[in-house]
């Protein structure tokens, strides 16, 4: 019996949930994560987003999150409107609001599918799984 394609499976269940892109890349982390990542701290280019100074070592490897992780799973999904939102014309008098900041908050639009895919991967392959929509960013 032919050994089954993991990727494939798991690419056919986040494209289920509605996931646009699946992709897959070793979790390790890429040559000079660390130093770059100090370097962006350090020039303050990341802004008021005070939070990523915040455990900023464990930011540069995903193995100092978790040291057995062997496979990222990298998924992408267009939350916005499907259509009408962009042609709409916005009055001189009024402003323009982003059609990404006129619907549900991304965050609580994918982490249910993500929790699903996590129980079906961790279900079906006995695999563990860890869940995260950008509140764990590493490089």
């Amino acid at each position: 019996m032919p050994k089954p394609d993991l990727r494939a499976e798991i690419r056919a269940r986040a494209l289920m949930e509605g996931f646009d892109v699946v992709r897959f890349t070793p979790a390790n982390a890429a040559a000079h994560a660390g130093e770059n990542l100090q370097a962006f701290l350090s020039q303050e280019r990341h802004g008021n987003m005070d939070w990523m100074l915040k455990n900023a070592d464990r930011r540069a490897d995903p193995k100092t999150l978790w040291p057995d992780a062997k496979t990222a799973i990298v998924l992408g999904m267009n939350y916005g409107p499907r259509a009408g939102y962009h042609d709409a014309p916005v009055a001189d008098d009024r402003a323009a609001i982003s059609v990404y900041a006129q619907g549900d908050d991304y965050h609580d639009v994918m982490k249910p599918k993500l929790k699903r895919l996590a129980s079906f991967i961790a279900e079906t392959y006995g695999a563990g799984v860890k869940v995260f929509v950008d509140t764990a960013p590493v490089m």
